[in-house]
């Protein structure tokens, strides 16, 4: 006797970007990032000193104890800081080169 399965599934159809495995390169969604990587500013609300909206900064990898909705940033100062990952937007610096370029043009900016 012959039997058919039916397949069981909740939901839509699955999308093309679904087979690559879902892992988001966006630090604000839970991605493990690599570092150091980049942020730009978007919220400097009783920073001002500290950051700029609009300014790109590196971000380092964070210390055992920072929390996990945090970036320990390099600031305005040139010292790492812990910031709230709200304040910044993840930024993709497509080469090498560009991300040398970035770090080493970030105390121009000022």
């Amino acid at each position: 006797m012959a039997t058919s399965e039916t397949l069981k599934f909740t939901g839509t159809k699955r999308m093309g970007s679904a087979r690559s495995g879902g892992k988001s390169r966006n630090i604000l969604k839970g991605a493990k990032p690599r570092y150091p990587h980049f942020v730009l500013c978007l919220d400097n609300e009783g920073c001002e000193p500290f950051l700029w909206i609009g300014k790109v900064y590196q971000v380092i990898k964070p210390l055992p104890l920072d929390g996990p909705h945090h970036l320990r940033v390099v600031d305005e100062e040139g010292e790492d800081y812990l910031y709230g990952a709200k304040r910044f937007i993840q930024v993709e610096i497509p080469s090498v080169a560009g991300r040398k370029a970035v770090v080493q043009n970030s105390s121009r900016f000022e």
